[in-house]
């Protein structure tokens, strides 16, 4: 019996995220009403808020989802750049990021969160600034990162919104040559 709740809870879950992100790509989340996203899901409002306080709370739960898989993925690519391929890293991200292309571009376009791009940012920030050896000059290593980062998620943005007509593996090797580390 309790299986049956969790897979309604799942496909409900499910259904707002689907219909909220079919509003975010029509407007900023400031103007989508409970109300709207409700009628677009099919359930009542106390539905929606048995899970999410408002909208916002729930383009902070899909955002939290996203980067903690992209976390997942990223670490060991950030870790592995001295001694592996970083196309070969960057690969299975990309795939991922593709993979989950519909809420990935709404969340990088003008009526996703301003701030997700920055939230994705400074999640790899930390790990990348250890990783990076450029004689100890940290002022030097947040410049690159800077430039390689925004450089990254701008193709990103460009590959999703083109299409993703490149296959992940050749978007991985721009990437992984426009951000080659050379002294």
């Amino acid at each position: 019996m309790e299986k049956k709740q969790d897979a309604r809870v799942r496909y409900t879950k499910m259904m707002i995220r689907s219909s909220f992100m079919e509003l975010l790509r029509e407007k900023p989340v400031a103007k989508i009403s409970v109300t709207e996203l409700c009628e677009r899901a099919g359930i009542n409002r106390a539905t929606f808020y048995a899970h999410y306080a408002d909208p916002s709370d729930l383009l902070r739960s899909i955002e939290e989802e996203l980067l903690s898989d992209l976390s997942r993925w990223l670490g060991p690519a950030i870790d592995a750049q001295g001694g592996v391929n970083l196309a070969d890293m960057l690969t299975p991200i990309i795939e991922y990021i593709g993979e989950n292309a519909d809420v990935c571009s709404v969340l990088l376009s003008g009526t996703g969160d301003a701030g997700f791009q920055a939230k994705v940012v400074d999640a790899v920030e930390k790990p990348f600034l250890a990783s990076f050896r450029h004689g100890g000059n940290r002022e030097i290593a947040e410049y690159y990162y800077t430039f390689a980062a925004d450089g990254s998620v701008g193709i990103i943005k460009k590959w999703l919104a083109g299409g993703m007509k490149i296959p992940p593996k050749t978007l991985a090797g721009m990437i992984a040559r426009f951000t080659a580390r050379k002294s």
